[in-house]
């Protein structure tokens, strides 16, 4: 082809491409186009710079000349239209005139805020934090704590086994047992965990939740130190106008054994108080020697007292919260009440 033909394919071989940049409707159509026209291997601009060699030589410059400022034209357009393929459409474009939404605002979980006031409270008062395995054996579990295995309690209807005799701890009562294998007295321990149990999920249980167990061991421990040290809680926790009534219970690992109820002043908006009816927020009671026995302390030497309490049900005492599912079904509009 002469010189004149070649420029002619040229200037019509741009007038296509700039066509067919300008109907790319997406990345996909406009690299095909670019491959089309200006690809090493098969690009038809490319070819045609390849062919100079068969021209004669005052041929090719003008040639040359053409062919690369059609491949710059083309390679512009192949740029300008990728930058407006990658910007959003009008439709998509956020109108800033718009009211903003705000920020969210992060905060920890009424849970984990719960834990951590009670946690504050009996640090004060001279408690170490524990912790132990979510996953344990029988006998942490039941036996280390005066439980037998024929007890209900220790029934696969109501604990979750995972292989022989290992389970998902259905109390934090095993961290009393490892800790006093582990220390000697005196032990004044506070270990907050979950647990599990086959609970079915309605509006006042879950099948694994937060518990918080307390221990004290040590020589000369009584009762009013277990009823003293509780009560002092409830007032911190609640407010100093509250009553703590201990209600006698039954516990395997303690003897005796206790409810501990409270009743709080409430305060209106307007000034006015009103008395609460009696909550129960924990169960409590005296360490039972035979497990003093089983972690190898002198039950005639040492006492003690143990306790536990559910946080969430702290929580939802304390916020007035009907329903237990509400603190995880994970709603933000209820959980940005707790933020600060």
């Amino acid at each position: 082809m002469s010189e004149v033909d070649l420029i002619g394919e040229l200037k019509s071989l741009e007038a296509e491409a700039l066509q067919a940049v300008a109907n790319a409707a997406d990345e996909d159509a406009l690299e095909h186009a670019r491959v089309t026209y200006l690809g090493r291997s098969e690009g038809r601009i490319s070819a045609i710079l390849r062919g100079l060699g068969k021209l004669s030589p005052d041929e090719r410059p003008a040639v040359g000349q053409e062919a690369n400022r059609v491949k710059g034209v083309v390679g512009e357009a192949i740029e300008l239209r990728s930058q407006a393929l990658a910007r959003p459409s009008a439709a998509f474009v956020e109108d800033l005139t718009l009211p903003s939404r705000g920020a969210w605002q992060g905060g920890l979980h009424p849970i984990t805020q719960a834990i951590d006031e009670i946690w504050g409270i009996f640090r004060d008062l001279g408690f170490s934090r524990a912790r132990g395995p979510e996953a344990d054996t029988e006998w942490y579990n039941f036996e280390a704590l005066n439980t037998p295995l024929d007890h209900p309690a220790a029934d696969e209807q109501d604990t979750l086994y995972l292989v022989d005799s290992v389970l998902l701890r259905s109390h934090t009562s095993p961290v009393q047992a490892r800790t006093m294998e582990a220390y000697e007295p005196p032990i004044r321990i506070l270990a907050p965990g979950w647990v599990y149990r086959r609970d079915t999920y309605d509006a006042t249980h879950t099948p694994a939740f937060m518990q918080i167990e307390g221990l004290v061991v040590d020589e000369g421990i009584t009762f009013v130190d277990f009823k003293a040290t509780l009560a002092e809680f409830a007032r911190r926790y609640w407010g100093p106008g509250t009553q703590v009534r201990f209600r006698p219970s039954f516990f395997p690992f303690t003897e005796p054994s206790a409810e501990v109820d409270v009743k709080r002043v409430l305060t209106r908006p307007d000034g006015s108080q009103e008395e609460t009816d009696w909550l129960e927020i924990m169960g409590a009671g005296m360490v039972d020697p035979a497990v003093l026995d089983n972690v190898g302390y002198d039950s005639e030497r040492y006492t003690g007292f143990a306790f536990g309490m559910g946080p969430a049900r702290i929580a939802k005492l304390k916020h007035g919260v009907d329903d237990l599912r509400t603190f995880f079904e994970n709603d933000m509009r209820f959980l940005a009440q707790f933020a600060s």
